[in-house]
């Protein structure tokens, strides 16, 4: 629980990034650069997670360690976007696989056979195989307890001013992207991906101000 000051702090944390994040989007003439920029805010929580596990406590999360891959993940457009990009780019064989996996997953999901325990169509051999285009949600994902995770504990022990520090990129980066009119609210992370890489016109719709995903 926040107190008040903490609470007027994460929300100028958040105008903040907003203000700044939506200049440079408005100076961006192309689709191509405006799904691009989302890179910036990956970068910037990175470098979040990184100071909290110099200033701990520090995670117990390990390569390998996939139950947090298990559950359901959303994402903004332009994330989705820009994983769409890198997998359109896998070899043929590997994109129709994937493909494949992530029409399974969605028709579970619409039959409601999919429960939170599915597990993520980009999980290869408990590895993520998007991780340098992973989205936000997935990057601010931690736990200071793996037992916690193993027994899919109701709530799990986190860090929270890595959470604090890691909503307000999040939220200030969203409200840049809707303030110069692209769509940036939270997607089913399967479905839309899948979407977007079977339908080529969604991103030229999307950039025109299209809720399209």
């Amino acid at each position: 629980m926040l107190s008040d000051q903490e609470l007027l702090i994460f929300h100028q944390s958040v105008d903040r990034v907003r203000r700044v994040a939506a200049r440079s989007l408005g100076e961006l003439a192309d689709a191509g650069r405006a799904v691009d920029f989302v890179a910036n805010l990956h970068r910037g929580l990175d470098q979040v997670a990184a100071r909290a596990a110099e200033l701990g406590p520090v995670a117990d999360c390990r390569a390998g360690c996939a139950y947090c891959c298990h559950v359901r993940v959303e994402a903004t457009d332009p994330e989705i976007f820009h994983i769409a990009r890198r997998v359109g780019q896998w070899p043929a064989a590997q994109l129709a696989d994937l493909l494949a996996k992530l029409r399974g997953c969605v028709a579970e999901q619409r039959a409601g056979f999919g429960d939170t325990r599915q597990a993520c169509a980009f999980l290869v051999d408990d590895r993520c195989s998007i991780y340098e285009v992973r989205p936000a949600s997935c990057r601010k994902a931690h736990s200071l307890s793996v037992k916690q995770c193993e027994t899919f504990a109701p709530e799990i022990t986190q860090n929270l001013k890595l959470l604090v520090d890691a909503e307000a990129l999040m939220a200030g980066t969203a409200a840049a992207y809707r303030e110069v009119g692209l769509p940036a609210s939270p997607r089913e992370l399967l479905a839309a991906v899948l979407a977007a890489l079977t339908d080529a016109s969604t991103e030229v719709r999307w950039y025109r101000g299209e809720a399209v995903l």
